[in-house]
Parts: structure tokens; C-alpha cells; sequence
């Protein structure tokens, strides 16, 4: 198996995660934020795919968000700019996915994107340099730490709000 193909396995998995983190979730229940300076899991879903889009048409592809070329964000009744990163607590705490369908079609979409970008690499790739604000780093090292690590740290997020609402995590038994 090559690092590309444990890479695309790292991300289905991620994106897994995110599909599923609202099963059996009323709506009240995706947008429950615990005390403190946390995130609702409505929140944490929105970020992730946010995340994906941005890095993948953006950064690596250099073309435009599927966000903003797709329409979602009237779609799904979410704001049209942002993606949570520097976002305040008030402003993250207030997502809300108005339309759970529409948003899981923009999830499907932004991951088959993704995958479809990670297709056309080798391990060669992974190598090339990628600029992300005045930082310079490797196309690997980007999608390591920016997607795979980060993104699983916040399906960490939605196990522990879906313990705290009295909901199994998502993704037992299989590495989450």
C-alpha cells in the first residue's frame, strides 16, 4: 500500500465520522454546546467539511470552494464566509445547520472532490511544496497535519458531546 493509499484511507475514515455524527440526534441535541469555550457537533460537522473544501479545491487545487461555487451556503441556511478557523466562541457557537440534508449533500460532494484530488497523486506528490498564507510546506505534510490530524481531533470533539448527551460514539470498535 502506498502513503498515498493509507492517506485516502485516514480521510474516508475521518469523513465517516462526520457522516455519521448526527445519527439519531434531534435538532436540539446537534447544536447542544456544553459549557465553556467548546463547539456544538453541528458545529464540529460543518468545520470539518469547511476544512476539507477549503484545503482541497483551494489550497492544493487553487481553484474555488464548492462552498461558494455550489451555492451551499444559502443551501444549508450557514454562513457564507469562514470556515471556523479564528472564528469567536459566540460566532462558532451560534452554526446552525438549518437543513441536514442539504449539508450531508455538501459533505458527500466536498469528500468525493477530495478523493478524486487524492486519485491523481503518487507518493511523489506528497513531496511537492504547497503555500498556505507565508507558510511553505509539503503537500503531505499539509494533508497529514491539516486534514487527517486535525479533523480527527474534532471527531474526538463529537464522540465526547455525543457520551455527554448519553449517544455512542461513532465509529466504536473500528479505531474511534
Amino acid at each position: 500500500m502506498t502513503t498515498v493509499d493509507y492517506m485516502k484511507q485516514a480521510l474516508r475514515f475521518i469523513n465517516r465520522g462526520f457522516a455519521e455524527a448526527d445519527a439519531g440526534l434531534s435538532d436540539e441535541q446537534l447544536h447542544f454546546v456544553p459549557e465553556g469555550q467548546t463547539h456544538s457537533i453541528a458545529w464540529c460537522m460543518w468545520h470539518a467539511a469547511r476544512i476539507e473544501d477549503f484545503f482541497f479545491q483551494r489550497v492544493y487545487g487553487g481553484g474555488q470552494e464548492e462552498w461558494r461555487t455550489g451555492g451551499w451556503a444559502e443551501r444549508c441556511g450557514l454562513p457564507e464566509k469562514g470556515f471556523g478557523t479564528g472564528q469567536s466562541t459566540e460566532d462558532a457557537q451560534s452554526v446552525t445547520i438549518t437543513d441536514r440534508e442539504a449539508f450531508k449533500a455538501y459533505q458527500s460532494k466536498v469528500h468525493d472532490l477530495a478523493m478524486a484530488y487524492m486519485d491523481t497523486l503518487s507518493d511523489a506528490d506528497l513531496d511537492r511544496e504547497t503555500k498556505l498564507g507565508d507558510a511553505v510546506e509539503s503537500l503531505g505534510h499539509s494533508i497529514n497535519l491539516h486534514l487527517t490530524v486535525h479533523l480527527n481531533g474534532h471527531r474526538g470533539e463529537v464522540n465526547m458531546l455525543r457520551g455527554m448527551l448519553g449517544f455512542p460514539p461513532v465509529l466504536s470498535n473500528q479505531g474511534g
